[in-house]
């Protein structure tokens, strides 16, 4: 059933039409509920470590993303899946708490929400990951509200639910509304996924998946002969490389030179950041430097929602982040 049926929700359903001159974006996709603690490196086995830092946050690409969003003034539409436990009640109050429309998502009886436990080295801002895998089973095409896309200005996936995901973009492709993908693996799905995607930015792991040997230059441009008129690979702390439709060649632009605190869901920061410029119909690079910035702002807080950016902050932080360039960019693998 989804959040509307649900005797412990009190969101209000989705009216289908969209305030004078306020944005709409809708997505489809992960939600889950993090677990983080920050401890001066990660522990051998069979021995303890004391964490110096902890929170509890909702987390997921999409929904991430969309909460960004919404904080920066754009109405959002989530539609995901959880469970009647508390991770899912979780969850679903926090985006409720951010003002994310949840009236398509699913609830699934006596099922288990995504959950993970993630251990921030606080030497690095780097993570490892333990998470468990929702129990509820994927969201159908059939369970998609037929008003969702509605006076939607964009649409944003990260391929988990892929028939939806598809079906989605099908839909939002003939009302001319720009699907955007975060393309984190090479799912089941997903590359005819991409074929229907207008801005694919995807992880340099996704990246490998899809060519093994080639340089990270020649899979953008590969991947851009499937569709997409964007296509950016984020490499982390090594920047990204982008190649868009009128361009001569692929563009490297750097990180932006932060000291992480924790890089959890610095690309789902990037991915709502790139959206906000699409919405302002901002050029494609302004668009990526805006999310660069926005996506190295976020590694200095503990958790992806604690450290989403004002835009005041992302104006600063512009003014640090160098300019594109066009040399050669690292080959993966």
């Amino acid at each position: 059933m989804r959040i509307r049926d649900w005797p412990r929700s009190r969101g209000r359903p989705l009216k289908g039409r969209r305030s004078k001159g306020v944005s709409c974006v809708a997505g489809l996709g992960q939600c889950s509920l993090d677990y983080l603690c920050r401890i001066p490196a990660y522990p051998a086995c069979d021995t303890k470590c004391e964490f110096n830092a902890f929170a509890i946050q909702g987390g997921g690409p999409v929904a991430t993303a969309l909460v960004l969003l919404s904080r920066w003034g754009v109405r959002t539409r989530f539609a995901g899946v959880i469970g009647t436990d508390d991770f899912g009640s979780r969850i679903l109050d926090g985006l409720r708490r951010d003002k994310v429309d949840c009236s398509a998502t699913i609830v699934r009886q006596k099922a288990r929400s995504q959950f993970a436990f993630i251990c921030v080295e606080q030497e690095t801002g780097k993570r490892t990951i333990f998470w468990g895998r929702p129990t509820a089973g994927p969201y159908q095409p059939s369970e998609l509200p037929d008003q969702f896309l509605q006076g939607v200005h964009a649409l944003h996936l990260d391929g988990l639910f892929a028939r939806a995901s598809i079906h989605l973009a099908h839909r939002a492709r003939g009302l001319g509304i720009p699907v955007v993908l975060d393309a984190g693996s090479l799912r089941p799905g997903m590359l005819e996924l991409v074929r229907l995607t207008d801005h694919l930015i995807a992880s340099e792991r996704f990246a490998r998946q899809f060519d093994p040997r080639g340089s990270v230059d020649h899979v953008v441009r590969k991947l851009g002969t499937l569709g997409p008129s964007v296509v950016t690979v984020t490499m982390g702390e090594h920047g990204s490389v982008s190649f868009w439709r009128g361009a001569d060649r692929p563009c490297y632009l750097p990180a932006l030179p932060v000291r992480p605190y924790d890089t959890t869901g610095a690309g789902d920061i990037f991915h709502g950041a790139y959206l906000y410029g699409l919405l302002k119909q901002w050029p494609v690079p302004a668009c990526l430097r805006w999310a660069t910035v926005s996506a190295g702002l976020s590694c200095t807080r503990l958790g992806g929602r604690a450290g989403i950016p004002s835009r005041q902050a992302v104006r600063q932080g512009l003014k640090s982040l160098p300019d594109f360039s066009v040399r050669p960019s690292r080959a993966h693998g």
